[in-house]
C-alpha cells in the first residue's frame, strides 16, 4: 500500500470517528465528501459550497479561523455600520458541505457596558457585540475555543455609551456554545484591538496579536504580555510559519506586495527584529488585506491577491489570482489558471490538515457565500529556484 493510499485511510478514519460525534447527518455522504477532498485536482480552485444571497451572506470585515479539532471553518464578525448585527459564529463542516449557525443575532436593545466596564449584548449568556474582526479571529486547540481579539469601533451603538474602560479578548467555548471573557487575574487594560491581525503557534498555545505592538497571549497560562514593536496591521493578515517558526505579515493599508516577518524564537529580543522582504519570482500586484494561508505539508503560503491596483475606495475589484509564496526561495509563483473574483475585503482563507486542502471563501450581499477548495501539489508547479 502506497503513502497516498495510507494517508486516505487514515484521513477517512479521522472522517468516521466525527461522523460518530454528529447526529442526523448520513455517514455515507460524510465519507464521500472526504475522498471528493482528496482525490481534488492539484492547483485548481473547485466551487465546493455555494450559498444563495438571503438572511446571511460573507460580510468583508469578518475573520475565519479553522478549527482543527473538528475540521471545520469559524466565521465571526460583522460589517456594522449601522446594517448589520451578526454577533453569531458561523461554522462551515466540509464533511457535510454545510453551514450549522451557533444561535441567532443579539437584538440591539440588549447592546450594554456591565458592571465589569465591559461591552457585552444578549441577555443570560452574554456576547460580544457586533464588530469588525478583520485578521482577528482564531482557533485555540488547547481549550477548543475561538479566541476574537477586536473591538466594535464602527458600530453605531457606540454614541449612545460612553467609552468603556475595558476592551475584553472574547472566548467561545466550541464545546458548549458559550462566550466568556479573558480575565489574567489583574486587569491588564489592552489597547484598543481594532483592525488587529492574529496568529497562532500551537507549539506553546501562544496566540500572536499585532496591533500597537506586538502581544503574545497563552490562554492555557493565562499570560498576556507585550514582546515590543510591531508593523501597523490595519487591513493586514498575518501568518504563522510552523516550519521554521515565523511570523508573517502580508498586505498594508495602502497596497504593498513586500512581506515582513519575525523569527519567534528571538522574539525576547529587545527591540523585536522585524525583517522586511521584496520577494522575486513572478510580478505580485500590491494588496491591502488579502486572503493567506500556510500549507503545513509543503512549508509555502498560498494567497489570493485581486488583479487591479489596490485603492482604499468602495470599488469592488473584479478578478483576483493566485500566487504561492516560497519563505525559503522568497518569491512568489503564480498559478496558473486560478482567477477566482475578487473582494474588496477578504480575510477568508485557512488550510484544512484533515483533507489536505485549502478552503477559500467569497461573497458578499449580493452574492451570498461561496467556498473553494484546492489541493496544492508542488510537483506540478514551475518554481523559480532564485528570487
Amino acid at each position: 500500500m502506497n503513502a497516498r493510499s495510507l494517508l486516505l485511510l487514515a484521513t477517512i478514519s479521522k472522517a468516521v470517528l466525527l461522523t460518530g460525534c454528529t447526529e442526523g447527518t448520513d455517514a455515507d455522504d460524510q465519507l464521500e465528501n472526504a475522498l471528493f477532498l482528496l482525490n481534488l485536482p492539484a492547483n485548481r480552485w473547485i466551487k465546493y459550497h455555494e450559498l444563495p444571497a438571503g438572511d446571511w451572506w460573507r460580510k468583508g470585515h469578518a475573520g475565519l479561523a479553522y478549527d482543527s479539532t473538528r475540521g471545520s471553518l469559524l466565521v465571526f464578525g460583522s460589517d456594522t455600520h449601522g446594517d448589520g448585527w451578526d454577533n453569531v459564529v458561523h461554522e462551515f463542516i466540509p464533511r457535510q458541505r454545510a453551514w450549522v449557525h451557533h444561535g441567532v443575532d443579539a437584538h440591539p436593545d440588549t447592546y450594554k457596558i456591565n458592571s465589569d466596564g465591559y461591552r457585552v449584548a444578549g441577555g443570560m449568556d452574554v456576547m460580544p457585540w457586533a464588530m469588525h474582526t478583520y485578521d482577528g479571529v482564531d482557533y485555540d486547540p488547547a481549550l477548543d475555543s475561538l479566541v476574537v481579539v477586536a473591538s466594535p469601533n464602527h458600530n453605531p451603538v457606540n454614541r449612545e455609551w460612553p467609552n468603556p474602560e475595558y476592551r475584553p479578548v472574547w472566548i467561545y467555548n466550541l464545546d458548549n456554545r458559550k462566550w466568556s471573557i479573558f480575565d489574567d487575574g489583574i486587569r491588564i487594560t489592552p489597547p484598543n484591538f481594532f483592525g488587529a491581525a492574529t496568529a497562532f503557534d500551537s507549539t506553546d498555545n501562544s496566540l500572536y496579536i499585532c496591533r500597537a505592538g506586538l502581544w503574545r497571549l497563552n490562554l492555557t497560562k493565562g499570560e498576556f504580555v507585550k514582546l515590543g514593536s510591531a508593523p501597523k496591521c490595519l487591513h493586514r493578515t498575518m501568518a504563522f510559519d510552523s516550519w521554521r517558526r515565523h511570523l508573517y505579515v502580508f498586505g498594508s493599508y495602502g497596497g504593498t506586495s513586500r512581506i515582513t516577518r519575525v523569527d519567534t524564537r528571538l522574539i525576547s529580543e529587545n527591540p523585536i527584529n522585524w525583517e522586511e522582504h521584496k520577494p522575486g519570482g513572478d510580478y505580485c500586484p500590491p494588496y491591502s488585506s488579502v486572503p493567506v494561508a500556510f500549507d503545513e505539508n509543503t512549508g509555502v503560503f498560498l494567497l489570493v491577491v485581486n488583479d487591479q491596483k489596490h485603492t482604499t475606495d468602495n470599488k469592488v475589484p473584479n478578478t483576483a489570482t493566485t500566487f504561492i509564496y516560497n519563505p525559503e526561495t522568497n518569491i512568489y509563483t503564480e498559478l496558473i489558471g486560478t482567477r477566482l473574483p475578487g473582494e474588496r475585503l477578504n480575510f477568508m482563507m485557512a488550510w484544512d490538515k484533515v483533507h489536505e486542502a485549502f478552503f477559500l471563501l467569497t461573497g458578499n450581499l449580493n452574492d451570498g457565500i461561496t467556498v473553494w477548495a484546492l489541493r496544492l501539489d508542488p510537483n506540478q508547479v514551475n518554481f523559480q529556484s532564485d528570487p
